[in-house]
């Protein structure tokens, strides 16, 4: 596996995950995963090929197209910023609490 600076090259990522490389570019197209290209050969981040085993699995075991995997994803981020509200919201009435 061909491997630069924690980046992994799309096509050793395809061979292993049994993708087409155009799948890979439309999950880019539809902003999902970002590649990065050095000397013409397109990687993958760690980050973003953890991202792509995500919409690989749900792709392929829940049969969801491009569409969905960018509801989904949207979907996530919403849950995310939501779950780190609420942290911030529980410190704060913590803190508040220690008063009464």
């Amino acid at each position: 596996m061909m491997m630069r600076n924690n980046l992994i090259a799309i096509n050793d990522i395809c061979v292993y995950h049994h993708v087409e490389i155009d799948f890979i570019q439309s999950l880019e197209d539809f902003g999902l995963i970002k590649t990065t290209t050095q000397k013409k050969t397109i990687f993958l981040s760690i980050d973003e090929l953890l991202k792509l085993e995500r919409y690989v699995r749900l792709a392929k075991d829940l049969n969801i197209n491009l569409e969905g995997l960018h509801a989904i994803s949207q979907l996530l981020n919403q849950v995310e910023t939501m779950q780190n509200e609420i942290s911030t919201l529980k410190s704060e009435l913590n803190h508040y609490k220690q008063f009464n």
